[in-house]
């Protein structure tokens, strides 16, 4: 009976001894379906160097599931390595526009936590893109702008033939995923657009024989909108005929060709024109 206590006795403390120096499987991330000699983890790999009792144990341990049958599992197997889901952690913040100036992409990531084992679900997405615009970038460039913009003729059109065109768009498909698109089109380009005030210096009479551009008389000042779909990347994101600031340049209506003149341009507004009625004309 003695013999049969000591020898359980001896059996306990090594197991104990051995399972001390076992490494771990949440540790090491690492789970393994049916019998792998490779899935093993040693002290090295699981960072648990230490000694018990003086001696140094360099057996390793394992995290595949034929540890159950051999008897070598590391000690935390059952717990870790489980039926698991993939688990991952949350989005990161949207990364910078990837270009300069005008249209790009930007990226967002999410890492793996805890991969899929014994069945598990796999991993989602674990990046995301979204197409971006960098939309001021016309203020980096305003000395090569201006020099480019003093030989530019500004191409027009009546405001209320752009606003025309936008309620046909929105007409055009009553599909819901194809409204909640160009609704969402509109908001963007609502939010990258800007507006230029001038005042006309010199106009055509053709301009005062249509009342869609009568305001483009001598004296006047007018505001032009210059919407998203009408900025150049090639011109830092602005309009072609955007204008510089107290320069004569000039302009034409592209409906009625014997409108034109000069005017100077007074000031750059972000978002809505300031005018009474709004934007009289539009950039294209």
């Amino acid at each position: 009976m003695h013999y049969f206590s000591a020898l359980f006795l001896v059996l306990s403390a090594q197991l104990f001894v051995t399972e001390a120096f076992y490494g771990s499987c949440r540790k090491s991330r690492r789970c393994c379906d049916g019998k792998d000699l490779n899935c093993l983890v040693d002290e090295e790999s699981s960072n648990q160097q230490q000694q018990v009792n003086e001696q140094e144990y360099e057996e390793p341990c394992y995290c595949d599931h034929g540890c159950l049958e051999l008897g070598d599992c590391c000690p935390d197997f059952k717990d870790y390595c489980g039926v698991i889901d993939c688990t991952v952690s949350g989005w990161s913040e949207w990364s910078q526009c990837d270009v300069q100036c005008g249209a790009g992409t930007s990226i967002r990531r999410r890492q793996i936590i805890h991969p899929p084992s014994n069945g598990g679900n796999e991993c989602p997405v674990l990046e995301e893109k979204k197409p971006c615009r960098v939309k001021n970038c016309r203020r980096k460039h305003d000395k090569f702008n201006d020099k480019m913009a003093i030989r530019e003729t500004a191409m027009l059109v009546p405001a209320k033939f752009a606003k025309k065109q936008r309620r046909q768009a929105r007409n055009y498909d009553v599909r819901e995923n194809l409204k909640t698109y160009i609704q969402k089109d509109q908001k963007e380009e609502s939010q990258s657009s800007y507006c230029v005030v001038f005042h006309v210096d010199k106009s055509m009479h053709a301009c005062h024989r249509s009342e869609d551009t009568s305001m483009l008389l001598k004296g006047h000042r007018v505001c032009v909108s210059c919407d998203g779909n009408a900025q150049r990347d090639h011109l830092g994101g602005r309009c072609t005929g955007h204008g510089a600031e107290g320069r004569k340049t000039r302009f034409k209506n592209i409906l009625s060709p014997h409108c034109k003149g000069k005017w100077t341009r007074l000031q750059v507004v972000q978002g809505q024109c300031p005018c009474p009625e709004g934007a009289d004309l539009v950039f294209v």
